[in-house]
């Protein structure tokens, strides 16, 4: 075999290699668990329960993810929990979400209908870096994905308890809520809540997956 074929051979194989890895992540539900476990560890039938698939393909997801290296393990006794195998996963769904958005324009319009704007009724955003510590920020995922790290000085009321406990926001007070991410719309949801309410609320633009990829933020652990 001549030097030339050795080395083209030598170059696929490389490149198949790092295919594997792409494909691990060609796949929007598995993009979608990544988006949750880039919140903290789950195990299988919890993230099944959040993203409404069944537990049997949720596992299969998770094990070509793992296969590819992108997600690890640990065992407690009879439960298996997955978690990100590194903050680089996150960077790699990040640089992804930034292409399509850039690139693609039915993901642009897909977001823009996802979260309810589509009619025009835009909620006021802020970027991380505009909050300040005369701001209440409030964590609307749910309460296990607010201990495994969180904005700092945010305080925690998951989505579906804020219809009961939106009093315990400060009156007056401006208010920034924020999700799992940019394309979670948990926060706007909030914010748009609130706002019918009369409360000055606004949803961040970015969120922990974000955080996570960019390491911009320091995520606190309560």
């Amino acid at each position: 075999m001549e030097p030339g074929n050795s080395e083209e051979m030598d170059k696929s194989s490389v490149f198949e290699a790092l295919a594997k890895v792409v494909k691990a992540v060609a796949n929007g539900r598995r993009l979608e668990l990544i988006e949750l476990l880039a919140q903290g560890e789950h195990a299988v039938d919890a993230l099944a329960r959040m993203s409404g698939m069944g537990v049997t393909t949720t596992s299969a997801h998770l094990q070509t993810m793992k296969q590819a290296g992108l997600v690890k393990t640990r065992r407690e006794r009879t439960t298996i929990y997955y978690r990100l195998a590194g903050d680089d996963v996150a960077e790699l769904y990040l640089a992804a979400k930034r292409v399509g958005l850039q690139r693609y324009p039915v993901l642009r319009q897909s977001l823009v209908e996802y979260m309810g704007e589509a009619d025009g009724s835009c909620t006021p955003t802020i970027d991380p870096s505009a909050v300040t510590s005369d701001m209440t920020v409030v964590d609307v995922r749910p309460r296990a994905e607010f201990d495994a790290g969180h904005f700092p000085g945010a305080v925690s009321i998951p989505l579906a308890e804020l219809e009961a406990r939106f009093h315990e926001i400060p009156p007056g007070a401006e208010v920034v809520l924020y999700c799992r991410g940019e394309l979670c719309r948990l926060a706007r949801d909030a914010a748009r809540w609130l706002c019918e309410r009369g409360v000055d609320a606004k949803a961040m633009d970015e969120g922990v997956v974000e955080w996570r990829a960019s390491k911009e933020v320091d995520l606190g652990v309560a």
